[in-house]
């Protein structure tokens, strides 16, 4: 049976390999626009594909939040008493 822990905890991990391939890419563009002198390469890379990373990323950040509200994350939440 998928649970909503299931659903919540697949689309976090996508999420962060988004981020996780979306930062290199910003990296990359980065440096290449760097490499070949191009100020507007830079830009591009730094400000509209960061931006849709930083939300990818704030999403992901939202969803790993939600998984603490579920049966199973509470679960996986070690006491502070003990």
């Amino acid at each position: 049976m998928i649970t909503v822990y299931r659903i919540l905890l697949a689309a976090t991990r996508v999420c962060l390999f988004a981020f996780l391939v979306g930062g290199g890419v910003v990296v990359a563009g980065q440096t290449l626009g760097i490499i070949v002198g191009s100020g507007q390469l830079v830009t591009a890379f730094g400000t509209d594909i960061a931006d849709n990373v930083c939300v990818i990323a704030g999403i992901a950040g939202i969803l790993a939040f939600l998984l603490l509200y579920t049966p199973e994350g509470k679960e996986n939440v070690p006491d502070a008493e003990e």
